[in-house]
């Protein structure tokens, strides 16, 4: 028998065509290994110049809609930003990391070249693919002590682990039809490595070593991935260089590959 993808999730998300499988998606070009996103943060009256700046250097400047993982559509002469209204609109949850850390209240705008100097004082980070690999992940103990640990506990927005049976049920739902998890997979099993994740890269638990920079990374692949954009947009850890996997709802809005780890590193560093 052949399941058919509901319709709720094909209009939520932009899916890859049906002549495509799920472990081998479509990407568009700027998914390619010359991917390179540039992450800027402005205050508000600040980001009402730099679209004044963006329309004088010939920038499109295009309001991310439907989810906070289109901004990262950007290239060319296409920049994206997200509006505050959106952080409270999708993935509201796992958004409280924005709105529990310094950045809260800011507009988020992402391009995929480098804008006109006098905008380089709000660069935050870079953004480019990485060839990392692993040489293992975390067993399951490793992952429960993670989430237990006070690094993770006292940092950790209350928001984020408040989790509505609803959601639970959307989230089987959503990722078993889309190709991400298996029928016999749980909502459990996947919902200690979306803590694991994030845990990691406050604790620094499993890293590796870029340039001499002590880097945490992505402990499970993109099925075990929840909010990968809180790394990719700066906002977990902001000060520390990462190498993030993509969610299963960036690789479904074409943003990035499934499985591809991103190195995300900060203009502080």
């Amino acid at each position: 028998m052949i399941f058919k993808k509901p319709l709720f999730i094909t209009r939520l998300f932009k899916l890859p065509s049906e002549n495509n499988h799920i472990g081998n998606f479509a990407v568009d070009s700027d998914t390619s290994v010359n991917f390179i996103r540039y992450i800027y943060w402005l205050e508000p009256s600040d980001f009402i110049w730099a679209k004044v700046v963006l329309k004088e250097n010939g920038f499109n400047l295009i309001q991310a809609k439907q989810n906070l993982c289109e901004a990262l559509r950007a290239s060319g002469n296409n920049a994206y930003y997200i509006p505050l209204k959106l952080w409270g609109k999708r993935c509201v949850r796992q958004s409280s990391w924005y709105r529990a850390s310094q950045k809260k209240g800011k507009f988020l705008l992402v391009s995929g070249t480098k804008l006109s100097e006098e905008l380089d004082s709000f660069l935050d980070a870079t953004v480019k693919e990485s060839s990392f690999q692993p040489e293992r992940l975390p067993d399951t103990n490793e992952l429960k002590a993670m989430v237990a640990s006070e690094c993770y506990l006292n940092n950790k927005p209350d928001k984020w682990e408040q989790v509505r049976y609803y959601e639970k049920i959307f989230f089987k739902l959503f990722f078993t039809f889309a190709g991400f998890w298996k029928w016999s997979e749980s909502w459990d099993e996947h919902w200690l490595a979306h803590r694991a994740n994030h845990a990691n890269f406050l604790c620094k638990k499993f890293t590796t070593m870029i340039d001499g920079i002590e880097t945490a990374y992505s402990i499970s692949d993109s099925a075990g991935v929840c909010s990968a954009c809180m790394e990719i947009f700066n906002i977990i850890s902001p000060h520390t260089r990462k190498l993030v996997r993509g969610c299963p709802g960036s690789v479904l809005m074409d943003c990035l590959k499934k499985n591809q780890y991103y190195d995300v590193i900060p203009t502080t560093i």
